[in-house]
């Protein structure tokens, strides 16, 4: 951990000297979904694709259609396309290590362009394998101090995760009940081994026959396609976004929260 420690902060010296030009624009492998064009302090979230990747972000694919869910709640989104950003940073460290990197590179960069306000409460967000970015972000003081104050996860792997689990923030899991690429065994072993903290509850929400990719209503490529693929559970898709909005409702997460001018 303190080799990401160590990253991180070059990361964000190195984005903090560049040029003015430079820091007004992102790579191209990070996809900012505004709320609206202006610079208004908003809460903010950062989502980590499954090893599929983003596909086509466009109404249909499964991350376009949960920024805009969390656009209509006032939250700017920042999507990664984390394996075009790995090769751009080739950061050290595990999968979860990794992606917390491109995270931090990734604020640097916005909060040169005067967005995601660390004063305002941001948000990572993962599925399968950037699960493992998203809970490496809520286990880190590298999370907390960067304006991180809760992360939600969609069938999470957890393959990279320290044991005992320094649960640093709110958690929500989203888990279906006949997963075999992300085994549910797995997740509740790393609930139940954190180091508990009374404020950070760690929410396993279970979703009854539901498998890996539940909510994956149409091909991340093609989001258009009239074919649902097999894995899509219209049920526990509907259930796990009542879940997140209760969540952020809870914890006060919405346009109303980060009012700072």
């Amino acid at each position: 951990m303190r080799a990401l420690s160590l990253l991180c902060l070059a990361l964000l010296l190195a984005a903090s000297a560049a040029p003015a030009a430079a820091r007004d624009t992102l790579p191209a492998d990070l996809h900012l979904i505004p709320v609206a064009t202006d610079t208004k302090p908003r809460p903010w979230a950062i989502l980590f694709p499954r090893a599929e990747g983003i596909g086509r972000l466009a109404p249909g694919n499964q991350y376009a259609d949960l920024a805009a869910f969390l656009n209509q709640r006032g939250i700017d989104v920042l999507v990664v396309d984390d394996d075009a950003a790995l090769e751009r940073l080739r950061p050290p460290g595990s999968a979860g290590e990794k992606r917390a990197a491109i995270a931090i590179d990734a604020l640097a960069r916005l909060r040169a362009m005067h967005r995601f306000d660390r004063r305002c409460p941001g948000l990572a967000i993962g599925w399968s394998r950037g699960g493992e970015g998203a809970l490496t972000l809520a286990s880190t003081p590298d999370g907390s101090e960067s304006g991180f104050r809760a992360a939600i996860v969609y069938y999470p792997s957890v393959r990279s995760q320290r044991s005992p689990w320094p649960q640093r923030m709110p958690v929500l899991a989203l888990q279906g009940t006949q997963d075999d690429t992300a085994p549910l065994k797995r997740l509740e072993a790393l609930a139940a081994t954190r180091v508990q903290n009374p404020g950070y509850p760690f929410i396993i929400k279970l979703y009854p026959g539901a498998g890996h990719r539940f909510d994956v209503a149409h091909p991340v490529d093609d989001p258009g396609s009239a074919a649902a693929p097999r894995d899509f559970n219209a049920t526990a898709h509907a259930a796990a976004l009542e879940a997140i909005d209760g969540f952020l409702t809870e914890r006060a997460i919405s346009g109303a929260s980060c009012a700072l001018d």
